[in-house]
């Protein structure tokens, strides 16, 4: 279940991402086992892969959930004490030195995230990449079926009837 902080980050960074040529989605579960899922993963036209991990409490970020840094480049989305405390930890702050750090704003009328480190840009094989995108693709069907069920465009409006 999603803490309402989690939520706030989740909009927050969509709202960060949403731009011409960036394809953005929710939960990428990598490959075929479900052993790894990006928190939100986006692609964009010029073939750039980022993937985000929103945590949102320091026991968050030292659980045994898997972290997933598969992209060219690769970021953490934390709140500012959570921000904080990892720059008052070594082991923390040589953890993530690759990942860029990205603070959401947590008041609910104010959308924002600012970076406040910048991620270095890592090489992504042809193989990891072709997996990463494929599992988008999977993921973001998922998402479109969600919708459907709720939803479907196809539906007979009651004039047709």
């Amino acid at each position: 279940m999603k803490t309402d902080l989690t939520r706030q980050a989740e909009k927050c960074l969509w709202h960060y991402t949403n731009k011409m040529g960036v394809f953005g989605c929710f939960e990428v579960t990598i490959g075929w086992f479900g052993k790894e899922r990006v928190d939100f993963m986006t692609y964009s036209t010029d073939n750039t892969i980022r993937c985000y991990e929103i945590k949102v409490t320091l026991a968050d970020l030292k659980s045994s959930a898997k972290q997933t840094f598969l992209g060219d480049y690769n970021y953490l989305v934390v709140t500012n004490e959570l921000w904080e405390k990892i720059q008052a930890n070594p082991d923390l702050k040589w953890k993530y030195s690759n990942q860029g750090i990205l603070i959401f704003s947590e008041l609910r009328h104010n959308l924002g995230i600012t970076s406040v480190k910048k991620a270095k840009k890592q090489n992504v094989t042809l193989g990891t990449r072709a997996t990463v995108l494929e599992s988008m693709v999977r993921s973001l069907n998922r998402e479109v079926e969600k919708f459907y069920k709720v939803n479907p465009f196809w539906g007979l409006s009651e004039e047709v009837k």
